[in-house]
């Protein structure tokens, strides 16, 4: 009776041992980022994570803490959301990384990252749609410093690109379209993810 009782104590041990271990190795997953592209952020950051007791999650700028939340959800390969004002930051070249802390205490960090902020959206500064015949042409000019394409969307279908890179302060194309109108709906976009958007009713 007594081997049957030290049995099922050491029995126990090991089972709790076993899934203290599981859990620490699970809060010990790395914090993944996804930014909108690599060198610039705009304060919209995923994050993914595995963390079964979270309480908040912390954004730091340079070593200082920015900002707190407490929205994101437990659980394993979470993808939370963050939304953070960086415009403090604007045009600077910054630090960021991420605190996950738990209701014990703990403690899990993401990586370094060096980014560029860039917090403003694209101007579109001149626009123009001319149709001829099927064809329609296209002509913009946009104030960004970090441009990334033009691209367009008729009659909410796939985005199709215009323009990229450097060519999109001064995008000129033609496209040909089926007859009949068409909601044209045209972004620019920037590195940091900031974009504008214009529409336009073209009857071909």
């Amino acid at each position: 009776m007594n081997k049957l009782l030290l049995f099922g104590v050491m029995f126990g041990v090991i089972f709790l041992l076993l899934v203290v271990g599981v859990y620490a190795y699970h809060d010990s997953i790395p914090i993944f980022i996804k930014t909108s592209d690599n060198g610039y952020a705009n304060g919209d950051f995923s994050i993914t994570y595995t963390d079964f007791n979270l309480q908040e999650v912390r954004l730091y700028v340079n070593d200082e803490e920015i900002e707190s939340f407490d929205y994101c959800d437990s659980g394993r390969d979470v993808e939370c959301m963050i939304e953070s004002d960086l415009s403090d930051f604007n045009n600077q070249k910054v630090n960021y990384f991420f605190e996950l802390v738990d209701e014990d205490e703990n403690v899990q960090y993401s990586n370094t990252f060096l980014a560029i902020v860039d917090t403003e959206a694209p101007e579109i500064i001149y626009e123009n749609i001319k149709v001829i015949g099927r064809n329609v042409y296209f002509s913009f000019q946009v104030d960004e410093d970090n441009p990334l394409r033009i691209e367009y969307s008729d009659n909410g279908k796939n985005w199709k690109t215009l323009c990229s890179d450097s060519s999109v302060i001064n995008c000129n194309k033609k496209r040909s379209f089926s007859k009949g109108y068409h909601d044209v709906l045209v972004r620019v976009s920037d590195r940091a993810g900031n974009y504008a958007e214009e529409s336009f009713l073209v009857n071909v």
